[in-house]
């Protein structure tokens, strides 16, 4: 499958490991690939962003965000708050228990790169069965963020919540 990727989407691959190794992750998932998409020039999320004024970093703002809080989203923040639950306060006392600081984590096995989840696995193979649909044989960021898009969870709410649909990728893709 790795053949099918065009330049854009190998350097998404390559981007996500340099961001979960920067953000002190253990594993490459899809809030990885995704933080790679968004710093591609090309591809329709930065256009779909755009056009609901939306810029990148907020996007990366709110990943972060998730990856902080281990995927919990925002709603069930709000529905632990209602019984008293602080989050964010929860976290924080966990991170300084732990003592665990930004690049305590060790790089892959013996230093080397870093697995890929299984849900970040599902994205690059479902990203193939969008290039499939659309008739196209390369693999595309597109695809990739239509895989990403295709996977409920916090990752794709994050991108729902700036305006970033299936249906909006694919009008800018000129498909419906």
């Amino acid at each position: 499958m790795f053949e099918r990727f065009d330049r854009a989407v190998k350097a998404v691959v390559v981007g996500s490991q340099a961001i979960a190794v920067e953000k002190s992750c253990t594993h490459v998932d899809s809030s990885h690939l995704t933080s790679a998409l968004l710093r591609q020039p090309v591809g329709a999320l930065n256009r779909v962003l755009a056009e609901n004024g939306v810029e990148p970093d907020e996007v990366e703002a709110e990943l972060d965000t998730m990856r902080r809080r281990g995927g919990v989203s925002d709603a069930e923040v709000e529905a632990l708050a209602a019984i008293g639950i602080d989050v964010e306060d929860m976290l924080d006392r966990l991170s300084k228990d732990s003592g665990e600081s930004s690049g305590s984590r060790r790089r892959g096995f013996f230093g080397g790169h870093l697995p890929f989840s299984d849900a970040a696995r599902r994205v690059l193979l479902r990203s193939l069965e969008e290039a499939k649909e659309l008739g196209e044989k390369r693999i595309t960021v597109d695809h990739v963020l239509l895989a990403v898009l295709g996977v409920q969870g916090p990752v794709a709410d994050v991108l729902a919540d700036a305006g970033v649909t299936r249906s909006a990728v694919r009008r800018h893709l000129g498909a419906t």
